[in-house]
């Protein structure tokens, strides 16, 4: 299969000559504080939430579509509280929650890493010298690394036959109520210590629309009992139709006192200047008036001037109307101005869930020594990717790994997430984040029909979820399981499947999807 071959790549020092070649444009990253456009109303919206966080606790839900700059005004909240001169100059906790199940859990265990950094930094360590927070820190930790165990494993051995094998802890039993006591207690401390020294902590969580009902369980405990000297800010996709629960936290938030900022387009004067302050572009009323109807949100407005740069277009409104035309799909306007070579690297990462690890990402194409080093630099420049705080990457957006993984073939998709099995396969002893790993794996084996594999990993890693109560993603697991069984014609599996998906249909409303 040619496609194939090439996307992998087969020649990766040519894409790579032709990548270093590129223009790059502006990134599709969230905006960094300094060149956040508009929102000035959200904005004032939001300040008036903070200014009453010493008295009671207060949570912010930042709603809106895809591309329309939830993650943007996270970005500039943080700013607001942390670093604006004159501002807050108070701790910012953020963490970010990815479309992998049971990743909310993950993404608090990060905010009390994040608590950790901050007691260690030059500007906030003295506001958690005290004994009492260490301790709620220390117990917090405790709690968390006993309620991840039964699901997470301790190592992972080699491939024994064709079996995947993991080396699973036998712990104390730690159920719920004591991870919400852990982590309430945890915030009730840190939020005195913030009033006593006249600050303000921000807990920012990003995407909470990817976390299963289990997940959102927890976030709505912590929203209930939010002590003072707390701001929960988080932001929520508002297309149910993409699986987004928005509207189900809509109806949890209605009686919590949460408030709601929910995002729209740009208005014109802020789409100018957006075009002004991002791109250096002065961006007459007519031209601010079609985008303003069209593509009003910040995605499609920096696809639309990344596109009026690289065509070498002024932009005017009849290059503004000619560019957008057609473009349908957010993001293929993206693709459709997009160098090949980066097409291809795009096309080998894109069945990847992020974050992804930089040795699974040379794996995929087919990149060793220094062109590692070189791929990380070009995909930050390209504007196509952004690098995590530990080190990982990610599509810049959604919409961009959304749009690649729809255009797939399917004998490329297949193709694609058994070269991604493999690569997780050989270097799993080399990567943090076990559960990750082995969901990963998991996926990939099952999107790649490797079903004698598949099957065993989603089976018992769904009744591992099953046992931690998070019976929605154990059931997705768990249909993975009997599927695959089924493709198999292996009665005995799938009778021992059926069994668990029963047991697990008992604790939950309803089965979710097969895949992911």
């Amino acid at each position: 299969m040619e496609w194939y071959l090439y996307c992998l790549p087969e020649h990766p020092g040519r894409i790579m000559d032709e990548i270093q070649q590129q223009a790059g444009g502006v990134s599709y990253a969230p905006s960094p504080p300094e060149e956040f456009c508009g929102r000035r109303e959200e904005l004032e919206r939001i300040s008036a939430v903070l200014s009453a966080v010493g008295e009671h606790g207060q949570t912010v839900m930042i709603s809106g579509p895809p591309g329309i700059g939830k993650s943007s005004l996270l970005n500039r909240l943080a700013y607001e509280v942390q670093e604006r001169p004159g501002g807050q100059q108070s701790p910012v906790l953020r963490a970010e929650v990815f479309d992998l199940p049971g990743m909310i859990f993950s993404a608090f265990r990060e905010l009390l890493n994040d608590l950790r950094r901050s007691s260690a930094s030059a500007g906030f360590g003295a506001l958690f010298d005290a004994e009492s927070m260490k301790e709620a820190t220390r117990y917090a930790d405790d709690v968390f690394e006993k309620y991840a165990a039964p699901v997470e494993p301790v190592g992972l051995l080699p491939k024994a036959g064709e079996e995947i094998v993991g080396v699973f802890a036998r712990s104390p039993e730690v159920g719920y109520d004591r991870v919400y006591q852990a982590f309430e207690e945890l915030l009730r401390e840190l939020g005195r210590q913030m009033r006593m020294a006249g600050h303000v902590a921000a807990v920012l969580l990003d995407d909470v629309h990817l976390a299963s009902n289990h997940d959102r369980r927890l976030l709505r405990d912590v929203v209930h009992d939010l002590p003072p000297g707390i701001l929960l800010a988080f932001t929520c996709r508002t297309e149910d139709g993409a699986g987004s629960g928005y509207a189900t936290m809509q109806e949890e938030i209605r009686d919590l006192g949460i408030h709601e900022v929910q995002l729209s387009g740009m208005q014109r004067h802020e789409i100018r200047e957006l075009g002004e302050r991002r791109f250096h572009l002065s961006i007459e009323d007519a031209a601010a008036g079609l985008l303003e109807e069209s593509a009003g949100d910040p995605f499609r407005l920096i696809a639309c001037f990344n596109a009026l740069r690289n065509r070498g277009l002024a932009p005017s409104r009849e290059n503004v109307a000619e560019v957008i035309a057609g473009a349908t799909d957010p993001a293929g306007l993206v693709f459709a101005v997009l160098p090949e070579a980066m097409k291809a690297w795009t096309e080998g990462l894109c069945i990847l869930n992020p974050p992804f690890p930089v040795p699974i990402m040379a794996c995929m194409l087919d990149l060793q020594g220094a062109g590692v080093t070189a791929m990380a630099n070009r995909l930050q420049e390209s504007g196509m990717f952004r690098k995590l705080p530990d080190g990982e990457y990610a599509f810049a957006h959604p919409l961009l790994q959304g749009h690649c993984r729809r255009e797939l073939p399917e004998d490329a998709r297949v193709a694609l997430n058994a070269r991604a099995a493999d690569c997780f396969e050989r270097s799993m002893h080399r990567l943090p984040g076990r559960l990750y790993v082995l969901l990963s794996l998991a996926g990939h084996l099952f999107h790649a029909r490797e079903y004698g594999k598949a099957a065993d990993l989603n089976l018992e890693i769904g009744l591992r979820f099953h046992h931690r109560e998070d019976h929605d993603t154990a059931l997705m697991l768990t249909e993975r399981a009997a599927l695959s069984a089924e493709r198999l014609g292996d009665d005995a599996l799938l009778a021992a499947a059926e069994r668990q998906r029963d047991l697990i249909r008992q604790k939950t409303s309803g089965p979710p999807g097969v895949g992911r």
